[in-house]
């Protein structure tokens, strides 16, 4: 059943709107999808995902929950990201081969781009969340990438450690965390209380893949908080 409103009784389509808790596990129809880009960045097509547009993923029969809608990295910026990693890695060997990590898979759309981008890679995900799994786990068959992504449902801490990788694969770890309460109006996103916080993934991903080389690629905001972000450099080479 349809829960658009009149006007001047509408329901504004922002963050808090589509992570509350009414809404945040609901699967939403197709004109919310562009509500809520008109409504938080004033593009109808803000939530373009897997390179199609939302009336192109919709009709083909992909879903997303409200909080999905949300969190899921839009093609734009999936894109950017895929680019400025292939950038930073295009010194490598050309026999080099890249793994793609994500430990907080969601839609699958930021593995996605940077596999795209990435050459002679694979994906590896990771989504603790069943209902979730399930739905991109469907979303991916129906869209048809035609890229190698594998979908684990489960919680990465107990799941890395069974699927170690030869020491010459290169490791291109995504870090997209879900940023709860990290993210301050006044003081911009607190890298050191992401759920869980960033550099405590770092460790985890040095445990497992002590004799890998890695990239870590990190989603921030625009503002970010700035002793995090120094907290963060200081366990990078460079």
């Amino acid at each position: 059943m349809s829960t658009q409103h009149t006007e001047g009784q509408r329901q504004k389509y922002d963050r808090a709107f589509l992570l509350s808790d009414g809404k945040r596990n609901q699967v939403v129809e197709l004109w919310e999808v562009p509500q809520f880009g008109i409504d938080s960045f004033a593009d109808p097509e803000y939530v373009c995902i897997y390179g199609m547009p939302p009336t192109e993923w919709y009709r083909r029969g992909i879903r997303l929950l409200a909080r999905t809608t949300l969190e899921a990295v839009r093609d734009k910026l999936g894109d950017l990201i895929g680019q400025d990693v292939a950038r930073v890695l295009h010194k490598a060997p050309p026999a080099t081969t890249f793994t793609v990590i994500d430990p907080f898979a969601g839609s699958c759309n930021g593995l996605y781009w940077l596999v795209r981008h990435v050459r002679n890679s694979q994906g590896l995900g990771f989504e603790i969340e069943k209902p979730i799994f399930d739905m991109t786990t469907r979303n991916l068959h129906i869209a048809s990438l035609e890229r190698p992504i594998e979908l684990i449902h489960g919680d990465y801490k107990s799941l890395l450690a069974a699927h170690r990788l030869p020491a010459d694969q290169f490791i291109v770890a995504f870090l997209a965390p879900p940023w709860g309460d990290a993210l301050s109006a006044t003081t911009g996103l607190d890298l050191g209380r992401t759920k869980p916080p960033i550099t405590e993934i770092i460790e985890d991903f040095e445990r497992v893949y002590k004799d890998n080389r890695i990239v870590y690629v990190t989603q921030v905001h625009q503002h970010i908080e700035p002793v995090s972000l120094a907290n963060l450099k200081q366990k990078f080479d460079w």
